[in-house]
Order: C-alpha cells, then sequence, then structure tokens
C-alpha cells in the first residue's frame, strides 16, 4: 500500500493525542475538586459534559468532513482540545471548567471519527490496530505528566493542564503543515488497492438495504448495543477512577498510584499490540472469552484492599485483558450480522460506548459518594460481570 510513512506517523500522533485528556482528569481530580469545593462524584459531570461534546462532533463529522477535508478538521478540531485544555488551566470556577470539558470533548470527537473513518479507507488492518493502541500509548503518558508535576510543583493541578495544552498545539502545528497530505491521490484506499478483477466482477453484488429500524430490531445488535456501553464503564471508568480509590480509600501514595493508572493505560496498549498478532493465529471468539474472564478477575483482585499490591496487579491484569475487546468487537461485527446490517451496527456501537463511557462512570461516583469509595469500585465488578453474560449471549445467537 502506497501511503507515506510521515502521514502514517502523524496519524499515529493523532490517536496518542486523543488519550491525553481523559487519563489526566483520573489525577488531577482530588485537586481540583478542593480547590473549587465540590462533591468527590462531580467528576462525572466533567466525563459526562465531554461525552457530550464528543457526541456532538462524532455525529457531524461526515458533513465536517465533506466540507473541510480531514486535513482542516484535523488543525480545528486539534485546536480546540489545546484550546480547552487552556481553559482548564485558567479556569475561575466548576461551572467554566465543565464548559471547557465540552469544547474538548468536541475536539477530540473529530479527531476520532476523522481519523478512523481515513484510516478504515487508506491503511491496513494492521495500522488500524496500531493506531488503536497508540491512543493507550497517549493515556499512558497523560498521568506520568500529570504525576510528575504535582509532586515537583506544589501539586498544581493547573500546571499540568497548561502542559498538556502544549503539547496538543504542537500537533496542533503539525498538522497545519501536514495538511495537503491527506488530499493526495498517491494515498489510494486500501479496498481499492487491493481489489483484485475478480472481486471487481462481483462488486455489483451489494447487499440489500437496512434501514436503522430494522437494524436496530436485530436482537445481535441489540445486545451488542449493551455490550459496547458497559464496555467503557470498565475501561474508562476504572481509568478515571482508580486514582481517586487508591489515594483517599487506601492510603496509597500519590506518585505510586499515578503510576500504576499509567502502567493501567500502558497495558492497554501494550495489549492491544500483542492482541494484534494473536487474532491472526487463534479463535477472537475463544480470546475475547478469556479477556472477559481476565477483566473480571483484574477487576476482582483491584477490589481486594488488603494490600497495595493486590490493586496494582488488579489494574494491570484488567488492562491487559481489555486491550483487544473494544477492536476485536468491531472487526467481528460482519461476522456477526452480515455487511447489511454492519454499517449502522458499527454506528450503533461506537454511540453506545460513548454513552457508556459519559453515564457509567457518573453512576460509580454517584455511589462511591453514596456509600463509599469501596462500593464505587465494586461497580466496575457488576459492569464486567454483565459483559461476560452479554457476550454469552452474542455467541450463542450466532453460533
Amino acid at each position: 500500500m502506497r501511503t507515506s510513512g510521515v502521514l502514517l506517523f502523524i496519524a499515529y500522533l493523532g490517536f496518542i493525542s486523543l488519550g491525553l485528556p481523559d487519563a489526566a482528569h483520573g489525577i488531577n481530580w482530588p485537586f481540583v475538586r478542593i480547590e473549587f469545593g465540590v462533591p468527590i462524584g462531580w467528576l462525572g459531570l466533567v466525563i459526562l459534559s465531554s461525552g457530550i461534546g464528543y457526541l456532538i462532533s462524532s455525529f457531524s463529522v461526515g458533513y465536517l468532513l465533506s466540507r473541510l477535508g480531514v486535513g482542516r478538521l484535523l488543525i480545528l478540531s486539534s485546536f480546540l482540545v489545546s484550546l480547552g485544555l487552556l481553559g482548564f488551566y485558567s479556569s475561575s470556577s466548576f461551572i467554566v471548567f465543565v464548559l471547557f470539558a465540552v469544547l474538548i470533548g468536541m475536539g477530540s470527537g473529530a479527531i476520532d471519527a476523522g481519523l478512523n473513518a481515513y484510516a478504515a479507507e487508506h491503511f491496513s488492518t494492521r495500522h488500524m490496530n496500531w493506531l488503536h493502541a497508540a491512543f493507550g500509548v497517549g493515556a499512558t503518558t497523560a498521568p506520568i505528566i500529570i504525576t510528575t508535576v504535582l509532586v515537583n510543583f506544589s501539586q498544581n493541578w493547573r500546571l499540568g493542564y497548561a502542559v498538556l495544552a502544549v503539547i496538543l498545539f504542537t500537533i496542533t502545528v503539525v498538522f497545519i503543515f501536514s495538511r495537503n497530505l491527506w488530499e493526495s491521490d498517491k494515498h489510494l484506499p486500501q479496498n481499492v488497492e487491493n481489489t483484485t478483477d475478480e472481486t471487481s466482477n462481483l462488486s455489483t453484488d451489494l447487499p440489500r438495504k437496512v434501514t436503522q429500524i430494522q437494524a436496530l430490531k436485530h436482537p445481535v445488535i441489540q445486545y451488542q448495543i449493551a455490550f459496547f456501553f458497559l464496555y467503557t464503564g470498565v475501561e474508562f471508568g476504572i481509568g478515571q477512577w482508580a486514582f481517586t480509590v487508591m489515594t483517599e480509600s487506601r492510603g496509597i501514595s500519590l506518585v505510586s498510584a499515578g503510576t500504576w493508572v499509567a502502567i493501567y493505560w500502558g497495558s492497554l496498549a501494550f495489549g492491544r499490540a500483542v492482541f494484534g498478532f494473536l487474532v491472526e493465529r487463534f479463535s477472537v471468539d475463544v480470546l475475547l472469552r478469556l479477556c472477559l474472564i481476565g477483566v473480571a478477575f483484574g477487576v476482582v483482585l483491584f477490589n481486594i484492599s488488603i494490600t497495595p499490591y493486590t490493586s496494582y496487579a488488579g489494574l494491570t491484569l484488567v488492562g491487559f485483558c481489555a486491550a483487544p475487546i473494544f477492536p476485536s468487537m468491531i472487526s467481528q461485527t460482519v461476522v456477526r450480522v452480515g455487511k447489511s446490517y454492519s454499517t449502522h451496527a458499527i454506528g450503533f456501537q461506537v454511540s453506545a460506548a460513548v454513552m457508556g463511557g459519559m453515564t457509567l462512570p457518573v453512576i460509580s461516583g454517584l455511589v462511591g459518594e453514596r456509600f463509599g469509595l469501596d462500593w464505587l469500585s465494586i461497580t466496575f465488578l457488576i459492569y464486567a460481570l454483565g459483559l461476560f453474560g452479554l457476550f454469552h449471549l452474542i455467541s450463542k445467537r450466532t453460533a
């Protein structure tokens, strides 16, 4: 495939940038809430606001791409994220902080949807897997940056967001100088380049048209929607709340908690790199079933607070085992529901994942505020067990 190495590098950079703002909240939140004098569960409002912005831009990305093109969309979107992070740095009240979370969500949603749309058409499946792993690299880097700033600059949470804003602005400059590469004719779509004469002759054999309503009535798609909704509740919820649980409930030091949250995100990225090879050699359903068991067991370990090491081991296991679930479930959609339903199904799955990431961490936070942080972490076990049950139903329906 004739893909520019420079362009591919920039795409990886874009996915790394997606992970930076999200992972920062979990580390900074204990200090943000103290300064603004808000309850611990109000982190959910920040997540919810960011998710609303994400949904607005991701649903509009088709229109935006047609009007702006990939290059200009990435410039605008990354600039919005850097502007939102600067807004965090200068926020005078929690309301202002939440409004800037919406702005960051809008920028992140457009970057995510825009890069995925381009990559699906122009990059190989192998690079699609690595691109999703790059998100984990960003999510790993952010806790390291934030923790370093907190430790060395008198717990100045604002400065950490400013550092991330500079990084995102630098990426914006890279997008500016590379904007014409995205429109270059030499980056041919992979489906065109990989098309043989034989498949060209079959191109007229198109799948029948299915409406959104018909797709929503498909029982497997309904299970998949619920599955993706719960999945982000586990992945994103643990990433956001683990630092608070460990520091405020278990007496773990700021440095240790921040380091192990970074390891959690790092194990997610590392796992996606590893499973990118394994899914070609073993049954995807078998790997998914084992990984879902591993996620549940990891959450159990995290809930055992006898020693900090069980928390550390649980975080690492959850991150590694969760790694292939999202991309593998997406890739199996056509197999499970057929080509006619797959386009709608994937759209529903991604939307459900966003909604789950918006709402379930909020619910967990409310539980923690009402019953204590130990109960907050138990909600992740409920989500994990629900995932395993839904996967069993999906597999049974498509056996």
